[in-house]
């Protein structure tokens, strides 16, 4: 599995970024989101910064780059795995 998603991962070194598979309201809790570089965790609709001091303040997201998540992990979190999310991380207002 570990060779699998490291094949997602990265393209000639280079880490991939998945296009997103609907609306951002509708992305699974523990989704990972990139946008303009930065990487967004969603939880209860909403989307929040990584920042070297953990977790920001949820953010209104309109547009997303992509997923830099594989598609596998994706999927099991579509499909209703529900992963346990730093407790830093707070809801708040909803992506578009």
């Amino acid at each position: 599995m570990d060779m699998v998603l490291h094949r997602e991962r990265l393209k000639h070194g280079r880490k991939l970024v998945h296009a997103i598979p609907g609306p951002l309201r509708e992305l699974p809790d523990g989704a990972v989101i990139a946008v303009s570089g930065s990487a967004y965790t969603v939880a209860g609709g909403q989307a929040c910064r990584r920042t070297e001091h953990g977790y920001a303040p949820p953010q209104k997201i309109r547009r997303a780059d992509g997923l830099p998540t594989p598609p596998p992990p994706f999927m099991a979190l579509r499909a209703g795995y529900r992963p346990v999310l730093h407790p830093n991380i707070t809801t708040g207002s909803t992506p578009s």
